[in-house]
């Protein structure tokens, strides 16, 4: 499935992206490349493992910042908004990993037990600033929507 979407302005507010995988006899190896896959510089990498049953994550977005979710076992389910239009999208352990534009709401949830996801980053986290309230998203949202 391709999925992208943008602001008014024309910017991107997510999309996936493909990525190589090389199978071998010793498992399989995926590949992720700056000028590639990914348009910035990596500067904090995270995961989630062993998120409980019926666990809901995110509800939040950033004032500003750039993310590469990569689904690297399991699935889970990823609502977003950004602002004109919502989507949600069933994430699985496949060449499929997604951009996502930190302005976009975000929420997740349907882990299954062996669900292992990274997340890599154009900032660090004490520079990164996280907006919690859905109420002030739509507001920077707005903002942003009706700057053309």
């Amino acid at each position: 499935m391709s999925i992208q979407a943008t602001y008014s302005n024309g910017e991107v507010s997510w999309r996936m992206v493909g990525y190589s995988q090389i199978f071998e006899e010793t498992g399989e190896l995926g590949v992720l490349e700056y000028g590639k896959e990914l348009d910035f510089v990596v500067k904090r990498i995270f995961y989630l493992r062993g998120i409980k049953k019926n666990a809901m994550r995110g509800f939040h977005s950033h004032k500003d910042l750039k993310q590469l979710i990569v689904c690297l076992n399991g699935e889970f389910t990823i609502e977003l908004d950004n602002g004109s239009e919502k989507i949600s999208k069933r994430m699985k352990a496949d060449n499929q990993c997604l951009y996502l534009d930190g302005k976009v709401w975000r929420e997740m949830k349907d882990f299954t037990e062996d669900a292992l996801i990274v997340v890599l980053c154009d900032k660090e986290y004490i520079y990164d600033e996280v907006v919690r309230e859905y109420l002030l998203f739509s507001e920077n949202i707005a903002k942003l929507n009706n700057d053309l």
